[in-house]
């Protein structure tokens, strides 16, 4: 019998945001049925499909859906996380090349994590952008970086100017979110929480003017707060 696979089946085998894969939709990128309103994926057709784009499948994430429960993430680990990746404002973005490389030189990282981050952060974008819409991108590598960092981080950046993603609403990218994670679990689990966050009708005013970290912080608590 064929299998298959919702949106959020998808985002979490192809390491995507949600955003990413109804623009493929609409593009008609992706092969997918609709019934009663809803998207369907035949799980053999997607993974051929990922295949001939050379994007990775994360199968490991079919067994674990049968083996284990999934494992409530706390909003207290997206907090910890943007501690950790602190903020930088003023951040040169001429183009995304000099922007991720920027990102390699000021976050707090291994200096083996450091040497790769640019390249590992360009190679994921070119499969399909992490610009999420609003004027907000997520850049990720392809895969979690394990035992090369202590915990997962989440950068936050600035630019000095807007630049060009390729967001699903065409609109620049004015602040990033650099994410970096340690497993496949926490990255889905971080990227979840951080898209929710930034879907908030306030994010805005919190991000605006540009603030400084321990006020991003508080502001971000309170949000997190209000929406449970």
């Amino acid at each position: 019998m064929a299998k298959w696979l919702l949106v959020s089946d998808v985002v979490q085998l192809l390491h995507v945001p949600e955003a990413t894969i109804y623009r493929w939709i609409r593009q008609g990128d992706i092969p997918c049925v609709v019934r009663s309103g809803k998207y369907y994926f035949k799980q053999s057709t997607l993974f051929s499909w990922a295949e001939s784009k050379h994007i990775h499948i994360h199968e490991h994430f079919l067994e674990r859906q049968k083996n284990k429960k999934e494992v409530k993430p706390s909003k207290f680990q997206l907090i910890e996380a943007l501690k950790t990746g602190k903020v930088f404002h003023d951040v040169p973005s001429a183009s995304i090349e000099i922007l991720f490389q920027e990102v390699s030189s000021r976050m707090d990282l291994p200096q083996s994590v450091k040497v790769c981050l640019t390249e590992q952060l360009l190679q994921r974008e070119k499969i399909s952008s992490t610009g999420i819409g609003k004027g907000f991108a997520i850049p990720h590598p392809k895969t979690p970086l394990g035992k090369e960092i202590d915990q997962s981080v989440v950068g936050t950046f600035f630019l000095q100017s807007p630049l060009d993603f390729n967001s699903p609403d065409d609109l620049p990218v004015s602040v990033v979110f650099v994410l970096l994670s340690t497993d496949s679990v926490q990255h889905l689990q971080l990227l979840s929480q951080l898209v929710r966050l930034l879907s908030n009708s306030n994010v805005n005013d919190i991000l605006n003017p540009p603030p400084s970290l321990e006020i991003l912080i508080a502001k971000f608590e309170k949000t997190l707060a209000e929406k449970t």
